[in-house]
């Protein structure tokens, strides 16, 4: 129907009912690196990213999603990427503070889950600092609501993919011709409705060459 608009449908990786006790682990990691052993969580949340459980969040394995404990996967985490073993020094914890670090890690699995971004372009984009400073106003509102906002960071910064096709002097129509790459793909993904670190090796190297720049220039 004309002027109606029309909901984008999502693709998500794992089924919502998993979507609880992920966000819920993902809050808990955060909380015992940050809470109990004091550690910084934009560093704690680089090591989450240069580990593969990451990945394995957003391609929704559910080892990880519904098998571990947050106190697991942050143990995990440590010793995958600094091979030093904490499981001595864990304590149980009976039950976690709600607190802002632990929203910060369960907003992250409630959006990573919604928008199928990574979490590293997610993190590029709202740093963990800017997450811990949302807390105040969003942590008691419906979640959509922070999807609202998170979104909003997103399509107010410009992807690399626009800022070089300027760069370049080249519309979109005219990037489109020289990669062979559709108009429409290339909007959606400078909008960043699609992930660009996500596309197709040959769609990447065919807009690398088109814009003569390097893949590290072009992806988050």
């Amino acid at each position: 129907m004309v002027g109606k608009k029309r909901k984008r449908m999502m693709l998500h990786a794992y089924s919502s009912l998993y979507l609880d006790k992920s966000s819920r682990t993902l809050g808990n990691m955060l909380h015992d690196a940050v809470i109990e052993f004091g550690m910084d969580g934009t560093d704690f949340l680089n090591r989450f990213i240069q580990s593969d459980i990451a990945e394995q969040f957003e391609n929704g394995n559910p080892k990880y999603i519904a098998g571990k404990s947050g106190a697991e996967l942050f143990l995990e985490v440590v010793e995958k990427t600094t091979g030093d073993s904490y499981i001595e020094k864990m304590k149980p914890i009976e039950v976690y503070d709600r607190s802002d670090v632990y929203w910060v890690g369960w907003i992250l699995a409630h959006y990573q889950w919604y928008s199928g971004r990574t979490f590293k372009s997610i993190l590029d984009t709202i740093s963990y600092r800017e997450l811990l400073g949302l807390y105040g106003t969003l942590h008691e509102a419906d979640v959509q609501k922070s999807y609202e906002v998170m979104d909003a960071h997103f399509f107010n910064t410009e992807s690399k993919l626009k800022t070089i096709r300027k760069r370049c002097g080249l519309t979109q129509e005219a990037l489109a011709k020289v990669a062979d790459v559709s108009v429409n793909t290339i909007r959606a993904y400078e909008r960043k409705s699609k992930d660009l670190n996500k596309a197709q090796f040959d769609i990447i190297m065919r807009l690398t060459s088109a814009l003569k720049c390097d893949i590290s220039d072009l992806l988050d």
